[in-house]
């Protein structure tokens, strides 16, 4: 249970996106300063992008921590529990040290007349409880770059993953303007490593790149991935190639225990930036880094959850993450029916999302509204469009699958949020 305090403050995570309130980092920028600015005693990488962050940040801090580091890690949202959120070598920050961090947040609020946000305090709980605690820490944004309240720190490495169209009322309706906002992430002389991109994402990228003087460490021109299996169990070759590495650098036959090629491709940005920190005298070794692949997880991409029928879960939530998740999955498991539940936000692209869908299925589409004031609910157009069946139950489709004689995979996606509710099939 969260401290009253932060129950209290603005959360935007609980609002559509053209509602956000505060959305800037001047409160937090002061709160830091009242705090003594612990973000800048930390050494940081600072993740942003649309797709692919969160799994990208995963694998970073398990590639740093195979190294030997004290790894701190801070990503939104969570799925099950706030503490999830910051980490120390996968280890949750306790109760009990939130609470303690935040009565010291809320007595400089009060002090100086502070109006912060939910996102704003947890932030600031992050570097409060990595300060001298963490040799370094992964950093991911929570909405765009620019403006976000995590933008306050001076990273040894920026990682920008794919670009797409999401939170336009907020970031932008174009790639380009998202793209600008994902940028703000990019620093004086720092290098930033970016994903493979739309190109008028990339020219805008690039763009600010230059603007501050920071070396491009460029997908499919740095960074090579070759996808040598997909099942049953992901396995490629990365190839690094920029001055910055020292040199070619290789990492062959590198083992990824997590469904869809484009976790290949998430980890060949990954393994990049670690690669990066050579420059910065950073004990990195190609064995620990496929080690530590080896044997990740990351809750909520691409889980599998049930093996009869076949269960993944995987948070993917607009178009283009559907298109590729989906996509890689179908891949992954060929010859598979498949059978999808999904859930979605109100501010989400409820017709994309649902198109792409019916591409992949020849059943009906199961959707589950949640008990959430951002929770969609599809009116009678939709339903009968899209055949959607309504369900108030994460069973139905799987109880569907087992009585379907074909190999059947059911895959619930659409939101984190849905997450609560699936990952208790595979214990029932």
């Amino acid at each position: 249970m969260l401290p009253p305090f932060l129950q209290s403050l603005v959360n935007n995570e609980s609002v559509h996106s053209a509602r956000y309130v505060h959305y800037s980092p001047d409160a937090i920028v002061t709160l830091l300063s009242l705090l003594h600015n612990p973000q800048f005693t930390i050494k940081t990488i600072h993740i942003a992008g649309t797709n692919g962050k969160g799994s990208t940040a995963y694998m970073i801090a398990a590639m740093l921590q195979a190294a030997g580091y004290r790894v701190g890690l801070y990503t939104s949202p969570h799925l099950l529990r706030y503490n999830e959120r910051i980490t120390v070598n996968g280890n949750e920050i306790a109760d009990e040290t939130i609470a303690h961090c935040s009565t010291i947040i809320e007595h400089l609020c009060k002090k100086h007349n502070l109006h912060i946000t939910f996102f704003d305090a947890f932030t600031a709980i992050a570097f409060l409880y990595f300060e001298n605690s963490v040799d370094i820490a992964v950093i991911e944004t929570g909405l765009g770059g620019r403006l976000d309240s995590t933008n306050v720190v001076t990273p040894l490495v920026s990682v920008i993953t794919p670009i797409a169209y999401d939170h336009t009322a907020i970031l932008g309706n174009t790639l380009q303007q998202i793209a600008y906002q994902k940028a703000g992430i990019i620093k004086q002389n720092t290098p930033v490593v970016i994903a493979r991109q739309h190109p008028e994402a990339l020219a805008t990228l690039q763009h600010e790149a230059a603007l501050n003087n920071a070396p491009v460490i460029l997908f499919d021109t740095n960074i090579h991935c070759s996808i040598t299996s997909n099942h049953p169990v992901l396995t490629c070759d990365v190839v690094c190639n920029h001055p910055l590495f020292g040199g070619l650098q290789k990492c062959s036959n590198v083992t990824i225990p997590l469904a869809g090629s484009f976790q290949a491709y998430n980890a060949a940005v990954a393994i990049a930036a670690v690669l990066l920190l050579k420059n910065y005298n950073w004990a990195i070794v190609t064995d620990d880094i496929i080690k530590a692949l080896s044997t990740i997880t990351i809750p909520g991409r691409s889980q599998l959850l049930g093996e009869d029928p076949l269960i993944l879960f995987d948070c993917a939530h607009n178009p283009e993450a559907m298109q590729t998740t989906v996509e890689a999955l179908v891949n992954t498991y060929p010859g598979y029916d498949c059978i999808f539940c999904v859930s979605f936000m109100n501010d989400k692209d409820i017709h994309s999302l649902l198109t792409i869908i019916q591409r992949y299925t020849r059943h009906p589409v199961y959707y589950l509204p949640l008990n959430d004031s951002r929770s969609y609910y599809p009116d009678d157009e939709v339903i009968k469009n899209y055949h959607l069946i309504i369900i108030d139950d994460v069973h139905v489709p799987v109880t569907i699958a087992k009585r379907i004689p074909e190999k059947t995979m059911v895959l619930f996606t659409g939101t984190f949020r849905l997450y609560p509710l699936v990952q208790t099939i595979h214990k029932v």
